[in-house]
């Protein structure tokens, strides 16, 4: 009997054996497709089943998960015995991919004109703004360089590559140049900074068919070409040429070059050119002009016109009628004045002319003190090369002979140097200019009721005179008749 309870007890502890060696849960995991997490899931098979953190942190070990273990997470989840949830328990270093390059515009690009308000809130259509000027070297476009990026790990360890940016390049037109280091797109010369089809290019000739509401004023660093006409109440400037094919009327042209009208001008007693170069048109009536050299048109109608150099009219009338003319140099026409006796003033200004004379009779009265300072000079230069002479057939040693003559030597090179500038002083009292070079000439007629000024001398037309050159010959204004060399 007690055999049998022997074996029964023996075939008890076995059992007790086998249960208690069934497993008690079981853990999994599940890795993401970028292997940058880890999940775990446990399935338990007893409810009392106890998991500790080394136990997912072992089995983790196994799988060969090695990077960005959670354990805090997993110590967490063991302790409040969340097993019905899944745990990530690893996460991998994302890559941090590179930034594309950018090309950067450092001018408006957008196509529509840019209205200016005025101060009552309406829009001021003849400021449209719709010429970017750029000078030479300016920068038009610029590129932003690909920013490098960062690997990342996965949870075994392995390096993710991220992902390098994309690189752009200039598209670049006519008049740019790209940087030594690639990264600035700049204007070679000065003009409008255009875009077309994505490609930058600098505009050195800005042309337009006409200046109105359409266009607005234009302010260009180049030179300008209109095809037709300016209407009036609108502006053309430019730091070079101006050429219009067609008129102008009552408008505003100011140009740092030249200043072309095909058909003429009518100001409408407002219209103005200012120039710093030639002006020719056609005719000129009802106008302002200013410009620091000449004058070239077939007439001038009841203007005030202003030139530092001369004023020429050339063509079937060449007239001057009505207004102000005045120049420097020279006022040549056919015809000036009026059969209906209209005031006409035409003036040669003689204001540099005479600041001129004032300063060479200033220096002329220096010019004997000069003359005396200069011989003395050529008199001390000689001296030194006297000397010079007998000291080298002297008895001195070599030694003192070479040390007196380098001495002289230097003070023949300083009076020398103060011989030229005596010179160059003397040769710049000479004067340049002559009065009757400033003259008024008309190969046609002048009209009576024309009010001459020539300097500070002032005459008035009482009858026709014709063929004729007026000047001022120091005391009064003269009327000869013309040479053929005034005609030239």
């Amino acid at each position: 009997m007690e055999e049998i309870n022997s074996v029964q007890d023996s075939v008890e502890d076995n059992d007790v054996q086998s249960v208690e060696a069934l497993p008690k849960y079981n853990i999994n995991h599940l890795v993401s497709a970028n292997k940058l997490k880890t999940y775990i899931r446990i399935e338990l098979y007893d409810k009392e089943a106890q998991i500790s953190p080394e136990d997912i942190l072992n089995y983790l070990a196994e799988q060969g998960i090695i990077y960005g273990i959670r354990e805090n997470e997993i110590r967490a989840y063991c302790q409040d015995k969340e097993y019905s949830k899944e745990l990530t328990a690893a996460c991998g270093k994302e890559p941090v991919n590179g930034k594309d390059a950018e090309l950067v515009y450092d001018f408006d690009i957008s196509k529509g004109l840019r209205f200016t308000e005025k101060e009552d809130g309406s829009i001021d259509f003849h400021n449209l703004n719709n010429v970017i000027n750029v000078n030479k070297n300016d920068v038009l476009c610029h590129i932003i360089p690909v920013q490098e990026g960062e690997d990342g790990i996965d949870v075994y360890g392995d390096v993710v590559a991220y992902k390098k940016g994309s690189t752009v390049s200039f598209n670049s037109g006519n008049n740019t140049y790209v940087s030594e280091d690639g990264l600035k797109l700049l204007a070679s010369s000065d003009g409008s900074a255009e875009i077309l089809n994505d490609k930058v290019y600098v505009e050195s000739v800005y042309k337009v068919e006409n200046v109105d509401n359409e266009t607005g004023n234009i302010d260009f660093v180049g030179n300008v070409v209109i095809n037709g006409d300016v209407k009036a109440g609108f502006s053309v400037v430019s730091k070079g040429d101006i050429k219009i094919r067609g008129m102008v009327e009552g408008a505003h042209i100011k140009a740092e070059g030249e200043v072309v009208i095909g058909k003429g001008m009518n100001g409408m007693g407002k219209g103005t050119i200012c120039a710093k170069g030639n002006i020719t048109s056609k005719y000129i009536e009802n106008a302002t002009i200013v410009t620091d050299k000449c004058i070239y048109a077939e007439a001038l109608i009841n203007s005030d016109v202003t030139a530092k150099e001369s004023i020429i009219l050339r063509g079937s009338s060449a007239a001057i009628i009505g207004g102000t003319s005045q120049a420097e140099n020279m006022i040549f026409a056919k015809t000036i004045g009026s059969k209906t006796n209209a005031e006409t003033n035409v003036i040669i200004n003689l204001t540099r002319y005479m600041e001129e004379q004032k300063l060479y009779a200033a220096k002329k009265k220096i010019n004997d003190s000069l003359q005396k300072e200069l011989d003395l000079k050529n008199k001390e230069l000689k001296e030194i090369e006297e000397k010079n002479d007998v000291i080298m057939s002297s008895g001195m040693d070599a030694n003192s002979k070479n040390s007196i003559k380098k001495q002289l030597v230097l003070k023949k090179i300083k009076v020398n140097n103060e011989i030229q500038d005596l010179q160059r002083q003397l040769t710049e009292i000479v004067p340049t200019d002559n009065v009757a070079n400033h003259k008024i000439v008309c190969k046609g007629i002048m009209y009576a009721n024309t009010r001459i000024t020539i300097g500070w001398m002032k005459h008035r037309v009482r009858q026709d005179i014709s063929y004729s050159k007026i000047y001022n010959d120091g005391n009064d204004i003269s009327v000869v008749p013309l040479n053929p060399s005034d005609l030239e």
